[in-house]
């Protein structure tokens, strides 16, 4: 394995650049780059400890993306990163990209099934999914929510995407309601005096799953916390209807 991985602390953050369209090498060879600057390939190599060709189709790769340059000194190319920033126009390009294959596609489509279930695997479909299911809801609107012992929401989506999650909901007019269980009373009361149009209520008792029940409008997605997470979505207005009730009585058991 190349040597800049070992100075990695969390290796994970890898398999997040390749959730974002970088491959194993281009990714290792990118972060070689960031705090150098006019490097040859050859440093490089050393630096990652890939095969040479491996780097040469890296750089060719990055630079394509707009992630690396090069100058050329003394007849040589010399290579730099450029900004980590691009990464969220080349997220944006693909989010455009998607949305015209979807128009296009979307008079093929037989229409939405009354009742559909999905699967989603992993951290990074877990942010998409929850994104998609925010732009999709009406405005001012209600979702609801019965959690495990811990808030795992927040924490899975990470700082950034949680704050802009927050941001979306609040302009949306969507309003949360949330049920936790004991061991969360004291972060759900930190909680509470920052979330906008948010309440929550403790069921009695503790709970030891680390499964979190989402109610949205028109389906009950469970979300399962473990490694790695799982998303199970069923969509269905009559299901929902049917936990959105199951709620209420938990709602009116449970106490601040």
């Amino acid at each position: 394995m190349s040597k800049i991985i070992d100075e990695i602390e969390n290796k994970d953050f890898l398999r997040k650049l390749e959730g974002l369209g970088l491959s194993e090498k281009e990714s290792l060879v990118y972060l070689a780059l960031l705090p150098l600057r006019d490097v040859g390939s050859s440093k490089l190599i050393q630096a990652t400890g890939l095969h040479g060709q491996f780097v040469y189709d890296a750089l060719s790769k990055l630079e394509k993306m707009g992630l690396a340059k090069h100058v050329i000194q003394n007849g040589r190319k010399k290579f730099s990163a450029n900004t980590p920033n691009r990464l969220l126009s080349l997220i944006e390009e693909k989010r455009f990209a998607a949305q015209s294959v979807a128009k296009e596609l979307q008079g093929r489509f037989s229409g939405i099934h009354e009742q559909d279930f999905e699967v989603f695997q992993g951290e990074s479909a877990f942010h998409t999914h929850q994104f998609d299911m925010l732009e999709r809801v009406e405005k001012d609107q209600e979702a609801l929510a019965i959690c495990g012992p811990t808030e795992r929401f927040l924490d899975t989506l990470g700082s950034g995407e949680s704050d802009e999650f927050e941001r979306l909901r609040v302009e949306k007019g969507l309003r949360v309601r949330y049920i936790g269980m004991e061991p969360m009373r004291e972060r759900l009361a930190q909680m509470r005096t920052w979330r906008k149009l948010w309440e929550y209520r403790i069921f009695p008792g503790q709970s030891t799953g680390l499964v979190d029940t989402d109610i949205w409008p028109d389906n009950l997605t469970f979300n399962v916390f473990g490694d790695p997470i799982l998303s199970f979505t069923i969509t269905s207005k009559i299901i929902a209807q049917g936990y959105r009730e199951f709620f209420e009585a938990l709602w009116n058991l449970s106490t601040k």
